[in-house]
């Protein structure tokens, strides 16, 4: 697991987005996101300066764009 900032953790995102290489994205009640990828790979970033309201806003920008996520409220 990957401990970060909201904005670096929005920086990151870039490239898999431009690649389609976002599979799923998974939520927990933790404020942890997983992310699977289209080669069986996964990670886990723990967004450690905000609150869950915030990470839910990013997951669900991400659900508009057509990536499938998992945990939302």
């Amino acid at each position: 697991m990957k401990q970060c900032s909201l904005n670096h953790f929005t920086e990151s995102l870039a490239p898999w987005l431009d690649s389609n290489y976002i599979r799923s994205v998974t939520l927990s009640k933790e404020h942890r996101v997983t992310f699977s990828f289209i080669d069986g790979v996964s990670d886990t970033y723990e967004i450690t300066d905000c609150d869950r309201r915030q990470v839910e806003k990013v997951c669900r920008d991400l659900a508009k764009k057509g990536i499938t996520v998992k945990g939302l409220e």
